[in-house]
C-alpha cells in the first residue's frame, strides 16, 4: 500500500504542467528579534576583550568550583572574563535560535523558479546546509519532498535528529513545498486540505497584554522571567505579574504564561494553585523538555488550566514520545523548527486522533499559517505583539503578516506566498560563513 505521501507527490506530478530540479540552494543568516540586537553576543570575536597566552604558565588554570581565589590574589582572567559574563542572556533568542538566528533558504530549480523556507540555526544551520544537506538536494524534483526529507534525516541522523540539524532540515522542506505550489501555480494549503481554514484567530505573546487586547486580540500569552534562581521573590513576582495581567485585559480576554522551562514540577504547582482565580488558559513549557514524567504528573493534576509542550520539540518521533507520556494537553509544533510543514501536519494528525489540539508555535508566519489552515483541529494562531517602538525593520514585517481585527487571513497566492528581494537578505544577513 502506498504511504499518504507518496499519492500526493503522484498526484501532484501528474497535475504539474512543467518538471523542475533543483539546481541551487542559497541561505541567509537574519535576525527576526530585532529587540535583541544589538546587544547579543555573537557578534565576532574581535568585539571581546582576549589575552593571548605567551607560554605555558600564562594558560588559564582550571580552579575546582568549590574553591575561590585567596584574598589580595590578583586574578589573571578577570577582564575576559568579566566581559564574557556582562553579555547579555540571549536565552532563546541566541545565536542558533530560530529568531534572532533565523536561516532563510532559498531554493532554484533549473528553470528559474524560487522558492523560501524559514529554517534556525544561524551559522551553524547554514553550515550544515553547505558543507552536507545541499548535496542530496540538487538534481531532485521538488514535487518529491517528501522523500527527499526522509534521505537527508537518514544520512544525517547520527550527528541530528533533534536541535540545529532538523532546523536546517526545515528551512530546506519549506523551500521544496514553496516551490511545490509554485510549480502547480496553487497555495501550499491546497495541496494538501480541500477545506482549508483561511481565517484564523490571532494571539498576541509579549508583556504588553494590555495593549494588545486593546488592539483586538482575544488571547495574549505572558511570558515571566522568574525561575528557581530568583527564589520566592520571583515567584511572588510572577503571580503578581499574572494578576496584573488579567486586569489589564479584562475578564473577557484569554490569558497564558510562558515558563520557558524556567520551574520544575513543584514550583509549578504552587504556581497553579496561587494563579487559580487568573483563569490562565495554559502554562506553556514549565519544567525541563526531557521531565516526560513530571509532565504527565502536571497534565493530571492541574485543571482545568492546559499544560503545553511541543515548541522545542522535534519531528514525529519526539512528538511521539510526548503524546506516549500523555504530557501534553495541547501541542506546539514550530514549522520552522520541528521539521517542516509536512513533518508538522503529520505530528498535528497523529496528534488529533489521541484528541490533543495542535496550536503551532510562530503560526504567524506565512509558513505557519499555510499550516494552520490545513489542521485536523481549531486553534488560534501565534503573533508578537504590536509594538509600540515600532522597532520592526522591513524583512520582520514581510516575513511577518499583521492581523487584522484579531485575525489573519490567507489569500490564493501559489506557494507560500512568499517572494523576497535578495538585497533585502543581503541589508539584513547578521553573519555569513
Amino acid at each position: 500500500m502506498k504511504s499518504t505521501e507518496t499519492i500526493f507527490s503522484a498526484a501532484w506530478k501528474t497535475r504539474a504542467k512543467t518538471r523542475h530540479s533543483v539546481a541551487g540552494i542559497c541561505t541567509w543568516h537574519i535576525n527576526l528579534n530585532p529587540r535583541a540586537m544589538p546587544a547579543m553576543g555573537f557578534a565576532s570575536r574581535r568585539d571581546l576583550p582576549v589575552s593571548t597566552p605567551t607560554s605555558r604558565r600564562d594558560l588559564p588554570v582550571s580552579t575546582p568550583s568549590n574553591a575561590s581565589p585567596q584574598s589580595g590574589e590578583r586574578d589573571e582572567q578577570a577582564p575576559a572574563l568579566h566581559a564574557a559574563s556582562s553579555l547579555r542572556h540571549v536565552d532563546w533568542r541566541g545565536p542558533f535560535a530560530t529568531q534572532a538566528g533565523a536561516l532563510v533558504v532559498e531554493i532554484t530549480t533549473d528553470k528559474g523558479l524560487k522558492g523560501y523556507g524559514l529554517g534556525g540555526g544561524g551559522l551553524a544551520g547554514a553550515m550544515i546546509i553547505e558543507r552536507h544537506l545541499q548535496h542530496f538536494v540538487h538534481g531532485r524534483d521538488p514535487l518529491d519532498v517528501e522523500a527527499i526529507w526522509e534521505h537527508l534525516y537518514h544520512i544525517s541522523s547520527i550527528y541530528g535528529r533533534r536541535g540545529l540539524v532538523i532546523y536546517a532540515l526545515s528551512g530546506i522542506e519549506l523551500a521544496l513545498v514553496d516551490l511545490c505550489g509554485k510549480i502547480l501555480d496553487v497555495p501550499v494549503y491546497s495541496l494538501f486540505t480541500d477545506t482549508p481554514c483561511l481565517e484564523t484567530p490571532a494571539y498576541a505573546t509579549g508583556p504588553d497584554v494590555g495593549y494588545y487586547a486593546e488592539n483586538g486580540f482575544a488571547a495574549c500569552k505572558l511570558p515571566l522571567r522568574n525561575g528557581l534562581a530568583e527564589g520566592e521573590d520571583g515567584f511572588a513576582e510572577n503571580v503578581t505579574q499574572i494578576f496584573a495581567a488579567r486586569d489589564a485585559i479584562g475578564p473577557n480576554v484569554e490569558l497564558m504564561a510562558d515558563i520557558y522551562l524556567r520551574w520544575d514540577v513543584d514550583y509549578t504547582l504552587r504556581f497553579a494553585d496561587a494563579t487559580a482565580d487568573a483563569q490562565l488558559k495554559w502554562i506553556e513549557e514549565p519544567i525541563p523538555l526531557d521531565d516526560y514524567a513530571g509532565m504527565a504528573q502536571l497534565v493530571r493534576e492541574v485543571q482545568p488550566t492546559w499544560i503545553v509542550s511541543g515548541e522545542h520539540e522535534f519531528t514525529r518521533y519526539g512528538f511521539r514520545e510526548l503524546l506516549r507520556w500523555k504530557a501534553a494537553d495541547m501541542i506546539q509544533p514550530d514549522v520552522s523548527w520541528a521539521g517542516g510543514f509536512t513533518e508538522c501536519l503529520r505530528i498535528a494528525r497523529e496528534a488529533a486522533e489521541l484528541g490533543i489540539p495542535t496550536w503551532p508555535h510562530q503560526a504567524g508566519t506565512p509558513w505557519g499559517l499555510h499550516l494552520t489552515a490545513c489542521l485536523p483541529m481549531s486553534c488560534m494562531a501565534e503573533t508578537f505583539g504590536p509594538s509600540r517602538e515600532g522597532v520592526e525593520n522591513e524583512l520582520y514585517r514581510r516575513l511577518r503578516p499583521v492581523p487584522r481585527d484579531g485575525f489573519f487571513t490567507l489569500d490564493a497566492k501559489p506557494g507560500f506566498g512568499v517572494e523576497i528581494d535578495e538585497g533585502l537578505l543581503e541589508a539584513y544577513t547578521v553573519d555569513r560563513l
